[in-house]
């Protein structure tokens, strides 16, 4: 999924960063439910041959007796020490996940309890309340906190934007601006409670790297919106971009926020990208050719997205059954077979009829004088004649 993706983003890159982002939040979703696909479909291919009782069972035609059919759902089948194992491991994998995700939503209400009001001067107040209004976010509050060394946007149930302590005196009145439009637009987005429904999503495979990728693709596709929303309030693509180049030669070595659930400015390495995104003016594209390059994309991971439903293969435990026949595979020829009575299976050995040696018969095991012609016995029989020695 990550690799369809990829291919989508970048073929819909003149689009622009707002229908990549939601390629990838698709594939992100896909990719957490693929492995759950053959239990799904393992339950309605149980439903639909599930046979109605009102109707007698009927005896199964002789062509067919040489034939196992697979059981329903049948896929993988490991040993079950394996089984336990990867099951033990993948628990432990997703309680530490889940650990390190509640972890880090504690952190940050922390960090919001601890933050305090920044004071502004007046002309940088009048900045905040425009840019409030202009985003229509007027429930957004501005604090300041010495625990982040940038801007950083967080709050589940009522909006913040947190600045450094130190950040209204170390930036002018352009670089704050484009800094508070720039969380502005996160706020504007929802991006906080958004990023902590992905971040739930990813757990079921949050230890895949395939996860990793797709979570840093959205992170940067969602950065690259808000730069374009920001911009727009700044009226000069190229102006935003010289702030946060300004921006962020003045930040500190670690101007993430690891550590904390929150959505900080230069979160992700692809500062370089975003500045070139800024800098090139983007190509125009037309309403038509913008629906018809979304529905072709729609289609196209819709199609993916069944594929790798369709090639999910569920894992099953040896069952004691299969652990023989394997261990009589090892010590010689299978000679095993499925004799069948009224539509029910028995076990069985092949063998050769006592009364006719050229026909191959398969003999119920609980009552040898029973058999049946089987065609699949003879290619046994002829095996395990070859294989014994002379």
């Amino acid at each position: 999924m990550f690799a369809a993706g990829w291919c989508l983003s970048r073929w819909l890159r003149p689009v622009g960063p707002e229908l990549q982002h939601r390629i990838w939040i698709a594939v992100l979703i896909v990719a957490a439910l693929a492995p759950a696909a053959p239990m799904f479909r393992s339950y309605f291919a149980q439903q639909a041959s599930t046979p109605d009782s009102s109707v007698p069972p009927a005896e199964m035609p002789a062509s067919l007796t040489g034939r196992l059919l697979p059981p329903i759902g049948a896929g993988i089948v490991l040993p079950p020490t394996v089984i336990h194992v990867i099951a033990w491991l993948y628990g432990a994998s997703l309680v530490f996940f889940l650990i390190r995700l509640c972890v880090q939503i504690r952190r940050t209400s922390a960090l919001v309890a601890g933050a305090g009001p920044a004071p502004m001067q007046p002309e940088y107040v009048a900045l905040w309340e425009r840019s409030k209004e202009r985003f229509s976010i007027r429930a957004a509050t501005l604090l300041r906190s010495d625990e982040v060394s940038g801007p950083v946007t967080a709050g589940f149930r009522h909006p913040v934007v947190i600045l450094p302590a130190a950040f209204l005196c170390a930036h002018s009145e352009t670089e704050l601006l484009a800094a508070i439009a720039h969380e502005c637009a996160h706020v504007r987005r929802d991006d906080y409670r958004k990023n902590l429904f992905y971040e739930v999503v990813a757990l079921a495979t949050a230890f895949h790297p395939a996860t990793w990728l797709i979570k840093s693709q959205i992170a940067q596709t969602r950065e690259m919106v808000c730069d374009r929303m920001a911009a727009e309030q700044l009226s000069d693509r190229r102006a935003y971009g010289r702030c946060l180049l300004q921006l962020a030669s003045r930040m500190p070595p670690a101007a993430s926020v690891a550590g904390f659930q929150t959505i900080g400015m230069f979160d992700k390495d692809v500062f370089e990208k975003r500045i070139m995104n800024l800098m090139i003016s983007p190509p125009r594209v037309t309403a038509i050719r913008r629906y018809l390059l979304s529905g072709t994309a729609v289609v196209l991971l819709s199609i993916c997205a069944g594929v790798a439903g369709a090639i999910s293969q569920p894992v099953a435990a040896q069952t004691p059954k299969q652990t023989q026949s394997a261990t009589k595979q090892k010590d010689g020829p299978n000679l095993d077979c499925t004799y069948y009575e009224k539509g029910v299976g028995f076990p069985g050995t092949c063998g050769r009829d006592q009364t006719n040696k050229a026909k191959f018969v398969c003999s119920k095991n609980e009552d040898l004088t029973l058999s049946q012609n089987q065609a699949g016995c003879e290619w046994k029989v002829l095996r395990a004649e070859k294989a014994k020695p002379e």
